[in-house]
């Protein structure tokens, strides 16, 4: 390995428009640790606590912060919670329409014929045997055409 690989360049210095022009004072060494005049005036940098707000800074909180938020909430409505709702409408339609006679598959993946149903409750009969799942287990009714009706 060479050693011009790792050569450490002088770091360059850039000024933003709040940082200030000046090398800020040292400590005055009149005291430990620049105990010195500190609060005294003539000491306030620009963009430092005592100094006045510029003029044409933008406010942290201004009507651009509030715009965007509402941005933010129209997406993730349009994005999420709106497709969201039209399935959950779709599956419930699924539910109310399913009937006597009609061939399911439950979200466990069991295929069956629905023999009964009630409010709550679908009774499946699977090859020979009644099983009782909820209603809200059925994932998908199989029609006569062999297209499955997703839910």
């Amino acid at each position: 390995m060479s050693t011009a690989a790792f050569a450490i360049s002088a770091p360059t210095t850039h000024v933003l428009p709040q940082e200030p022009t000046t090398p800020a004072p040292g400590p005055s060494g009149a005291g430990p640790a620049g105990a010195g005049d500190a609060g005294a005036a003539g000491t306030a940098q620009p963009g430092g606590p005592d100094a006045p707000p510029a003029t044409g800074a933008a406010q942290p909180c201004g009507t651009d912060t509030f715009l965007m938020m509402g941005l933010f909430v129209a997406l993730m409505w349009l994005m999420v919670l709106r497709p969201e709702s039209k399935r959950r409408k779709e599956t419930m339609s699924m539910l109310q329409a399913l009937k006597q006679g009609d061939t399911v598959v439950t979200s466990g993946g069991m295929h069956g014929k629905v023999a009964t149903i009630s409010d709550k409750t679908v009774v499946l009969r699977i090859d020979t045997q009644m099983v009782t799942f909820d209603r809200t287990a059925i994932a998908r009714v199989v029609r006569d055409d062999g297209s499955p009706t997703k839910s």
